[in-house]
């Protein structure tokens, strides 16, 4: 191999040995999320944290929660990604970001049944497959999630995701591009991350 390459597989397992040994520290799934999603700071921006406050503060502002209820998820938290085992990758990898509210919840909520009115108009849609529809629909029951990127058109979910399209643009050096979801309660944001710590931490 190259040394590019020994390098970037020496870095991705000390990444990873370093989850480890912070996920297995808590028997109880929810604590271990909690601590590696919510108390870690995003290792993708670990050398500049005026970046990951100026993000978190810009998210917290618009959509009006407190700026704890801001959260990173997936390889731009961790450094690597679970599923594609793989380092984060400043520019060409994305940042999940999470806004943990009830009141905001409510609202995504409440906008998404009654644009579709309560999933019997499909329409609203712009081109989901059928398929991806009914993903979304499980992700509201069953993880409390809500994706802004997958809402229903509206007034409001037009607002949030030119916001979310603004905030890409304005980090797109940093990342891919950006990608923001509602979740119902942090117990929901947990739940959703610990799904994939599972399989990670078993190994």
């Amino acid at each position: 191999m190259s040394s590019t390459v020994t390098a970037t597989v020496e870095g991705l397992s000390v990444i990873k040995q370093a989850v480890r040994e912070i996920g297995r520290l808590y028997v109880d799934r929810f604590e271990r999320a909690r601590r590696l999603f919510v108390e870690e700071r995003a290792c993708a921006l670990r050398t500049d944290r005026a970046t990951e406050y100026r993000i978190k503060s810009e998210v917290s502002k618009f959509f009006d929660v407190p700026y704890q209820a801001v959260c990173f998820a997936g390889s731009a938290q961790l450094g690597f990604s679970i599923y594609k085992d793989r380092l984060f990758v400043p520019a060409t990898s994305d940042l999940d970001i999470a806004c943990v509210n009830g009141r905001l919840f409510e609202s995504a909520w409440t906008d998404v049944i009654s644009s579709t009115r309560a999933f019997t108009d499909e329409t609203k849609f712009s081109g989901l497959r059928a398929s991806e529809i009914d993903l979304f629909k499980q992700s509201i029951l069953r993880r409390g999630m809500i994706r802004i990127e997958l809402m229903p058109r509206s007034k409001l979910s037009s607002s949030w995701q030119q916001f979310e399209e603004r905030v890409s643009r304005a980090n797109v050096t940093l990342f891919r591009r950006v990608s923001i979801a509602i979740y119902m309660n942090e117990y929901a944001f947990c739940w959703k991350q610990e799904a994939s710590l599972a399989a990670f931490l078993a190994v």
